[in-house]
């Protein structure tokens, strides 16, 4: 298991970087983005994502506990920043930074009302970042 829950958070964070530093449109849609601003996203996701790694890397219980911590919130945070605005309705300001960075990516979701789909990019994110996490609980409990 532990292999296994390697493998998903180096796929976990690698994923991220490339998508969050590289131009795929329409996959994503950086150009969107300052640099400045891929750089603070870039940054703050490597910490929160690249803490699971370091812990799954040292391979010790107490850390790797706070690895499924730091998962966790990542998990909520992706729902509630995603598929709560699509399943549910957005704010405003939500809707606003969707049309701007995401309306003319990839979707593969059917539209609920006029909200925000979740994007090809963030789906994949999504699925990962759930395995991730899985796996690494798994790890934990073992």
């Amino acid at each position: 298991m532990w292999t296994f829950a390697l493998i998903m958070n180096i796929l976990h964070v690698g994923y991220h970087q490339v998508t969050t530093n590289f131009d795929f449109y329409p996959f994503n849609n950086i150009r969107a983005y300052t640099a400045k601003q891929r750089l603070a996203e870039a940054a703050v996701n490597f910490v929160t994502m690249g803490f699971p790694l370091a812990a799954v890397i040292i391979n010790t219980h107490k850390l790797t506990g706070i690895a499924c911590c730091f998962l966790a919130f990542t998990l909520c945070g992706e729902f509630l920043s995603w598929w709560t605005g699509y399943l549910f309705g957005a704010s405003d300001k939500w809707k606003a930074i969707y049309a701007r960075i995401h309306k003319n990516t990839i979707t593969f979701l059917p539209p609920i009302h006029n909200n925000p789909i979740p994007n090809l990019e963030h789906c994949i994110l999504h699925f990962i970042t759930i395995v991730t996490f899985i796996a690494t609980l798994l790890y934990y409990l073992k």
